[in-house]
């Protein structure tokens, strides 16, 4: 083992006794191979009760007898833990702690309440006098290495470094005239704070408005739940309300309709639609079921408390305080929670709504059956046309055709008998399964105009015997359950074809030869096609019914509404059990609601019994100012967004694993003073744009970088590559196009156009309706690439409390040929003529201004007067959008 351990082990265990040493050795060392689900030599090193139990060599552990221990034994040889033997000092903690008795920290297998962050925030007195006294806990540890802050930014830096900080957006020209303290009240009274602070927050719950997975199907109403965040941070709203809101705003306020979007944050990530609700499978749906409450225990827990809970599901956590009896205590709390839409509003608006609208859905009903009895016929003649053309294409294909209502043709090898079945296992549940036709070729048998006499599943198939004059061959079959409408009432969905062949019926051919409806694209008939098809009478009536559709669609969207979102969707309260290795099918014991042990705190036991006030209740317990994690992590992630490094550079793990603090006191100040200050973001976000520390230059320091190149001191201000949603917005607000229309539905980029893919395509769409801030873009999993996603744009299936940098080749490539920059270069070039149209020199002036807010040099305004004339002004704006200074965030 390497000599650094016992310092590491210092370092995770404040003020560290050799007692706690010996534990966290056993801890993260031994119980890898001797605790859990692995214990070597059925020996259990979690516990001093498992130590003297010993396993199959006798005892581990004589306490006040180092010497006749085995465990000691064993580490002062060098023979454990196997391949790192320990440093001297380490042994001599272990042999201390056994002749002073090996005595084991009360109520927990691990050290947990000496840990720093299950410890209270204490806030203590700043180490230097200054004016800021985050300057001042700061400060102290640059002059620890004789350094200091960089030299104040200049006023043009620090205004374009607020504007991109707090807004994502870039300053105008005329913002630089405003003072340093003016642009702070302005931005953060801005609402375009709020869409930039809400993007954040959207990549830590891993915000998306798709499934994910196998069906990746859309989820046309998250969005209020971006918009909640939105207006939340915009209102400064407390964070304890925040927190309290999110996790259950549907029992807060039951009929408000933006409170219970806040509880899409319970349901923001993927979600496995297959298994939950298409698989007949009830163990595969337990697992399913599992995976959601999973889901919402790692989601609130990362976010607001920075732990990695979900690491217990199968085992006590192998590095924090947490057993599994706490994860499944958690996953209580939310056994009253669904995935999916929900409607919301009193039962008084809802009878109101139904009552208005169910005769008008009468009558469109009515109007679209008119409708179809005169285009049916026609529609699906060419359909069966262009079906049966299809086949001809595919025949070098293994499968057939997706199963139709209208035709269907199946090719197998052949088979001679007198006597067939055709057995049904499965049709439509709408209407029993209908044959219209079958014909068994080349015999040219057909059966017609059978209707199975009973329900039809694959445990209770019906068979259709077809008795043939004497022995034929057939190596083909078509069929048809309504080649005249094609209606998919009765459409059979499972079935097989049996021939007698030697006294015994042998399968050739089944529903399993064709493709599934969802694996390809199956031609349609356009409106184009179908018109030609109609009589001049029937166009004329088709289009009077027509209108009467539209208008009775008017009258019921603009009747009483009741709204519909994708968020917490209420369900029957469940029993959490216990279960051994997360294993479904092994209950150990049922549990109630509880909170982490090692947090502590109590929650209100008379709430437990419904599944929205348990919720309340544990948000009410991660709100608590005496929780010592919350105010901590959302200080953090504040300042990690603000600096680029947090003063915990994990921001979603404060475990074991995670990172120390670089400056404890400080963390610590900030989230005792935030909570005095109303737990208000604005506050914290003013406090640190007021320091020398957010306010220095970014200017590179020689000694300060070969002392702190991480400069997790913070001696300079860190150069910041614009994110990918900031990129984009700055070019088309730079080109004076950026649509600043607010909220509501998303704007799409990736379409899922092909029903046999669930890949959503990029869309090559342009213009003002996709113009608006990237933050209202409709977020897809599983979405071919766009131009954000050579800019580390986060995949929304995984949660990122911090985003990935990376400088590529194809960034560069990205932003010099993409076509959306090709556009806006153009657009900029027009932009420039009409508002600088006298001469090169001038529009080039007023490129510098909007872009970097500052006038050319004498040697930039010639060499770019050159560079136009030689290409064009279109190709010169082209190049500007790809400058560092145009890219970068001093």
């Amino acid at each position: 083992m390497r000599p650094a351990f016992l310092g590491l082990l210092l370092a995770v265990v404040v003020g560290a006794a050799p007692p706690d040493v010996a534990q966290r050795l056993l801890l993260d060392k031994c119980a890898k191979c001797h605790g859990g689900g692995a214990k070597l030599s059925d020996l259990d090193a979690t516990s001093r009760e498992g130590l003297l139990k010993g396993g199959k060599q006798g005892a581990a552990l004589k306490p006040g007898d180092a010497a006749g221990s085995r465990l000691y034994q064993r580490i002062s040889e060098g023979k454990m833990p196997p391949g790192e033997p320990l440093d001297a000092a380490t042994v001599a903690a272990v042999r201390d702690w056994i002749n002073a008795g090996a005595l084991w920290t009360a109520g927990s297998s691990k050290p947990s309440k000496q840990y720093w962050a299950f410890a209270p925030p204490v806030k203590r007195t700043p180490p230097l006098a200054a004016t800021n006294a985050i300057d001042a806990f700061l400060q102290s540890k640059l002059r620890e290495q004789q350094l200091d802050f960089n030299p104040k930014a200049g006023h043009r830096t620090l205004i374009r470094r607020l504007y991109f900080d707090l807004t994502g957006l870039p300053p105008g020209p005329d913002d630089y005239g405003q003072t340093y303290e003016q642009a702070v009240e302005k931005l953060l009274a801005s609402r375009h704070y709020g869409e930039r602070w809400g993007r954040h927050w959207l990549d830590v719950v891993r915000f998306g408005e798709t499934d994910g997975g196998e069906h990746n199907y859309e989820r046309m109403n998250a969005w209020p739940y971006r918009d909640w965040v939105i207006q939340s941070l915009n209102q400064d709203k407390p964070y304890h309300q925040f927190i309290r809101e999110q996790s259950a705003g549907d029992v807060i306020a039951p009929n408000d309709p933006r409170m219970v979007a806040a509880t899409g944050f319970l349901v923001a990530g993927p979600w496995d639609s297959v298994s939950a609700v298409l698989n007949k499978d009830e163990t595969l749906r337990e697992q399913a079921r599992m995976d959601e409450l999973d889901d919402m225990v790692t989601t609130t827990a990362h976010s607001f408390l920075a732990l990695t809970v979900n690491c217990a599901r199968c085992h006590d956590h192998k590095f924090d305080p947490i057993p599994t009896r706490d994860y499944y205590r958690m996953t209580a709390f939310f056994r009253g929670v669904g995935f999916g839409e929900r409607e919301v509003g009193s039962e008084q608006a809802r009878r109101k709504r139904d009552e208005y609208v169910k005769p008008l859905n009468r009558a469109v009903s009515d109007l679209r059956k008119k409708i179809a009895e005169i285009e049916d016929a026609p529609r699906t003649r060419l359909l069966i046309e262009k079906l049966q053309a299809l086949d001809r294409d595919r025949a070098g294909e293994p499968r057939r055709l997706p199963l139709n209502p209208v035709w269907n043709r199946n090719v197998f090898a052949e088979a001679k008998s007198d006597k067939f079945r055709f057995v049904i296992g499965g049709g439509r549940k709408s209407k029993l399964p209908v044959v219209e036709y079958l014909e068994l070729l080349p015999a040219g048998h057909r059966v017609t105009n059978w209707t199975v006499p009973k329900d039809a599943n694959p445990d209770a198939d019906v068979p259709m015997e077809i008795m043939l004059s004497g022995p034929q061959s057939v190596s083909e079959i078509r069929f048809a359950s309504d080649s005249k409408r094609g209606s998919k009432d009765g459409l059979i969905s499972v079935y097989r074809l049996d021939a007698w062949v030697n006294d015994a019926w042998r399968e050739v051919c089944s529903s399993l030869d064709h493709v599934g409806a969802v694996e390809m694209d199956m031609p349609e008939v356009t409106a184009a096609e179908l018109t030609p098809l109609l009589t001049p009478e029937q166009r004329q009536q088709r289009t009077e019914l027509q209108r009467g559709l539209a208008d009775l669609q008017r009258q019921i969207n603009g009747g009483p509404k009741v709204d519909k979102l994708y968020a917490a969707a209420p369900k029957d309260l469940e029993k959490a059990w216990l279960l051994e290795r997360g294993n479904v099918k092994r209950r150990v014991e049922e549990l109630t609601p509880g909170v982490l042990s090692v947090v502590g705190g109590e929650v209100d036991t008379g709430a437990l019994n419904n599944g929205g006030t348990r919720r309340l209740a544990l948000a009410n317990w991660i709100a608590s100012e005496k929780n010592p994690l919350t105010a901590r992590v959302i200080v953090n992630r504040v300042w990690f967004l603000h600096f680029g490094n947090g003063i915990v550079n994990t921001p979603s793990d404060f475990g074991v694993n995670g990172d120390r603090p670089s400056h404890p006191e400080l963390l610590d100040w900030l989230a005792v003073s935030f909570m005095e200050n109303g737990w208000s973001l604005k506050w914290l976000h003013r406090q640190i744009v007021s320091t020398r520390a957010y306010q220095q230059s970014s200017a590179l320091n020689q000694k300060a970088f070969a002392l702190d190149a991480g400069n997790r001191l913070l001696w300079r201000m860190p150069l910041k590559r614009m994110d990918a949603e900031t990129l984009r917005d700055s070019v088309l607000a730079t080109t004076g196009n950026l649509n600043l229309a607010a909220g509501g539905p998303s704007f799409l980029l990736q379409k899922n156009a092909a029903r046999g893919s669930y890949i959503y395509k990029a869309l090559h769409n342009d213009g003002p309706e996709v113009w608006k801030r990237a933050v209202y873009r409709f977020v897809v999993r599983g979405g071919e690439r766009i131009m954000m996603d050579s800019f580390d744009c986060p995949d929304p299936s995984v949660a990122t409390p911090q985003r990935a940098i990376s400088n590529t080749p194809v960034q560069a490539l990205t932003l010099l040929n993409n076509s959306f920059v090709l556009r806006q270069a153009g657009l900029l070039a027009a932009r420039l003529d009409k508002e600088a149209p006298t001469s090169s020199q001038d529009r080039i002036r007023r490129a510098y201004h909007l872009m970097y807010g500052r006038a050319p040099s004498d040697t930039e305004l010639a060499r770019d007067v050159k560079f136009v004339a030689q290409q064009s002004l279109t190709a010169w704006c082209r190049v500007m959008l790809n400058s560092n200074e145009f890219v970068y965030v001093p």
